[in-house]
Order: structure tokens, then sequence, then C-alpha cells
């Protein structure tokens, strides 16, 4: 049986499920439908999803007609939301998996007071650039593990991300130079900062599996907030990416991540367009890949029941594309695409 997972931010999602919709969430809410019927991933990690476990339930009632599931942290008996402070997810964007009908028995939600306890604690110090004293930082979206039980006493573990936006609101002053100063420097580099830590607690969470396991199966999916690649703050202040901060050294190679996209067609590449102020390039002129999926060195080897053979990911441009024609701002899908990657049996 092959699998096929995906991942896709869904832009405030909570809307889709408010009372009194407009016509044009209805809208939005049946081209969301048919993406996803014709993509038909059996795993799906989303992002901006709505805020608790009745949400999120409601969600697959009535956006996708039940024909995918949450996996919850609710126990058999208990009530829906009672576990939601559980999730450690703060705001109304939540991360979700949402699976099939024939999933749900082999798939469940690990608490994360378990990745907590393979790291250490729930928060970390960090300084920031240039300051001595040092702060604490946690995930303001905690990562969510999707496990699933694959047979032969295997598992795969999917790890469901949504990082620290870079949105900045301050304005932009530059010097008689060029140079940029003020507060949006300051603010810039605080939220690149904390996507890297944020970054670097994941690959955390995973050296900590690869001390508990030969061949562990791991799998990093979601909204990272940033691609492979430097902008300018990651150019002349910084002088790292993102990526690399999540896939490991290349050096120790059995823990480097394989990105799902190496392989797939470079113009092709990108999730989402968002305008760069600084540099002065409009949307439609700036793709960006900003959903990941990354897959551990054991599921691309075949050393567990499923691997992620040669071209197995894509960008679902054709599908994104055929659901939104004729939608504007209000009735597109979402400001993302999604991603997906196939996984066989070996």
């Amino acid at each position: 049986m092959t699998i096929l997972i995906a991942t896709w931010n869904l832009e405030h999602a909570d809307r889709l499920i408010s009372q009194n919709l407009s016509d044009n969430i209805l809208e939005r809410r049946h081209r969301i439908r048919e993406t996803i019927k014709r993509i038909s991933p059996d795993i799906l990690c989303i992002q901006e999803g709505p805020r608790g476990e009745q949400a999120i339930v409601d969600f697959c009632s009535q956006v996708l007609d039940d024909q995918w599931h949450p996996v919850l942290l609710r126990q058999p008996g208990e009530d829906l939301g009672f576990r939601d402070k559980e999730y450690q997810l703060k705001g109304t964007q939540w991360i979700w998996f949402l699976v099939k009908t024939d999933l749900r028995t082999k798939c469940r939600l690990q608490s994360p007071l378990v990745w907590q306890a393979f790291i250490s604690g729930k928060t970390w110090k960090v300084n920031y650039w240039g300051i001595e004293k040092s702060s604490r930082h946690s995930h303001y979206r905690h990562p969510q593990v999707l496990i699933m039980d694959i047979g032969d006493n295997q598992e795969i573990e999917f790890i469901g991300v949504h990082l620290k936006s870079k949105i900045n609101r301050k304005k932009i002053i530059l010097d008689e130079e060029d140079n940029l100063i003020g507060d949006f420097v300051t603010t810039a580099l605080t939220a690149r900062i904390k996507l890297a830590i944020e970054a670097h607690n994941i690959r955390e969470y995973i050296e900590a599996k690869f001390m508990q396991l030969e061949h562990p199966g791991i799998v990093v999916m979601g909204d990272c907030n940033d691609g492979p690649g430097q902008d300018l703050f990651e150019n002349q202040y910084l002088f790292f990416d993102l990526i690399s901060n999540l896939q490991g050294e290349v050096i120790i190679a059995e823990r480097f991540f394989n990105h799902a996209l190496f392989d797939y067609s470079g113009e092709l590449r990108w999730t989402a367009k968002y305008r760069d102020a600084i540099k002065k390039i409009s949307a439609e002129d700036n793709p960006l890949l900003l959903d990941h999926i990354l897959i551990s060195q054991p599921l691309c080897q075949g050393n567990l029941s499923f691997m992620v053979n040669e071209q197995a990911g894509r960008v679902e441009h054709e599908e994104f594309e055929r659901n939104n024609v004729g939608s504007n701002s209000k009735t597109r899908t979402s400001d993302h695409r999604p991603v997906s990657c196939k996984f066989n049996p070996t």
C-alpha cells in the first residue's frame, strides 16, 4: 500500500466553520474540499487550523464531509476539548493531523510532554543579537507529533510544525547610505533568531530519537515561514539559513534529512508569493518555498517497511490552480500551496 502525505497552510481555517457563513466562505470551503479530495492524501498536516478539538471535528465534518478525521489527544469517554491545553498551542492557528478512515487505528498523537522530556524542558535560553543577558523562549505553536504504526514493530513519526512568523510591521527606515536602521532591524533579527532556535529545538528532539533507535523513521512537515537560501538579513547579519538548521549536518550523513523537493523541478519549487518591501520586489516576482517535507535517511535507504523514492515529492500547483479558477482574495483556498510526498512499501 502506497501512502501519500501532504502539508498545507489553510490560512485562517477557523473562518470556515464560523456562524452565518457568507457566500464567499461557502465558496472557499467548496474549493478547499475539492482540492483535498483531488490530492487525496492519506495523512494531511494542516497549519492555521481552527483552535480546539471541537473546532477541528466540526471542520472535518462541515468542510471535508468526514472523509478525513483528526487525530486527537482525547481519550475514550472524554468530552471534546477536555485536553485542549495539553496541545500547548497558543493563538488561533493550530496544527492538526487529519487521516483517512482506514488509518485511524494505526495513528496516535504524542503528548508534547514527551517532546519536552526528550529535550529537557519546555523553554530554553537564548541571547538575542548583541544582548548579553539571556532570555527564555518556547514554541508559540508547539510541534505536534503523529505516530503511525507501519507493522513489523516499526513506526514513523510525523512532526507537524508552524514556526515563528517573520512578519514585521515596523516602519522601514534607511539612512543616507541606504542602510536599514531603527526598530525594523531589531524586530527582523529577533524574529529570525526565534525561527532558528525553534528549528534547533526540533533538531534536538530528532537527535534524541537517534539515541533511542538504530533506524528512526522521522518526517518533519509544515510551514516553516522560511526556506532554503538567505535573504538580506541572513546574508548581512546572521549568515545562516533556516533549512540547514532543520536538516542537520551533512557530514553526519546518517542523521541528515533529505528534502522531499530536492529533485523536483526548480521553477516549480515554491509554495507562496509575498512582496519583499525591502528589495521592492512584487509578490508575483518573489516565489518562496516556505512549506517543507524533510525525511530521515532510514526512510530514504529502505531500512523500514516504507521508503521515499526519487521524485516522490511535489508542490500541488495543478490542483491548486484548477480549484482556484475564478476565485478572488475572499474565495481563494489559501495563500500557500500544498506539498505532498509519496511513501512506497519496500
